[in-house]
């Protein structure tokens, strides 16, 4: 993925003292449909601060265990060498923001949600030893207060056919998980609201003509954080633009194979 804001960024000078920044992005479906928008528009607010991006996404990723879509199966977030690339970078001198999101595929791959909870909480140390700042969202909770049998049995066939978790199961999941990550915010571990307003008819993913204000959401919760006001929203065309970029990543490199995998991809 190629990012590049309307300047180029330059560091090491007078007038810019601030360290580099690695954004740290982590997901599945939805981040990967929006990464390219997200980062985009944070090395434009963050500018003229050096930027750098790495991110463990794909359609179906999961965090504790393999996870993916029709033929392209992706390791788990967890395992990702994405840790180790940071801490390097971290210890470069680099101030690391990571955005934890999309948490919940593991459940419908029927990994127990104790076990989901312990490696979220993993991976938050892990950023925490790298003093990042840390951003993330909880499931739908949608799925908490008991959306109709019908639409998630149709869910799990459609995005999950190989599943056979059931409906009360996926319920008592869902409600563990978001009741551990609303408890979970501290210092610099940032839990981003208001999240559902901006999904589909799914209930899942952002809807096509919302995602841009998720994504502008986040990055205003983000930069706040780092006393940065957001002057500028992501455009629906910036969000357009990344949906053609997610479309290239995973057609063209994930199952085709036809373009390498760009390095801050895990």
């Amino acid at each position: 993925m190629t990012v590049k804001p309307d300047e180029k960024p330059t560091t090491g000078s007078p007038l810019n003292p601030d360290p580099p920044v690695l954004l740290v992005l982590l997901g599945a479906s939805n981040l990967s449909r929006g990464c390219f928008a997200l980062a985009r528009h944070m090395k434009a607010c963050l500018h003229p601060r050096k930027v750098d991006v790495v991110i463990a996404c794909g359609p179906g990723r999961a965090y504790c265990t393999s996870g993916g879509l029709l033929n392209v199966v992706y390791p788990p977030i967890h395992s990702s060498d994405i840790f180790e690339t940071a801490h390097k970078k971290s210890e470069s001198g680099y101030h690391v923001v990571a955005l934890v999101t999309d948490v919940g595929n593991d459940i419908m791959y029927d990994v127990p949600p104790e076990q989901v909870i312990e490696t979220i909480q993993q991976i938050f140390t892990r950023l925490q030893s790298m003093n990042a700042e840390i951003f993330y969202t909880t499931l739908p909770a949608i799925f908490e207060k008991g959306v109709h049998p019908f639409i998630f049995y149709m869910l799990r066939s459609l995005l999950f056919p190989h599943s056979r978790v059931s409906y009360n199961e996926a319920t008592a999941g869902i409600i563990k998980v978001n009741q551990f990550l609303r408890e979970f915010a501290s210092r610099h571990c940032h839990l981003i609201p208001d999240m559902d307003r901006y999904l589909g008819f799914d209930e899942i993913h952002y809807g096509w003509l919302r995602a841009h204000h998720a994504w502008s959401h986040v990055a205003k919760g983000m930069l706040g954080t780092m006393g940065i006001e957001m002057k500028s929203w992501i455009p629906l065309s910036g969000m357009l633009k990344s949906y053609w970029e997610e479309f290239r990543q995973v057609i063209g490199s994930d199952m085709l194979g036809f373009k390498k995998k760009k390095p801050e991809y895990f």
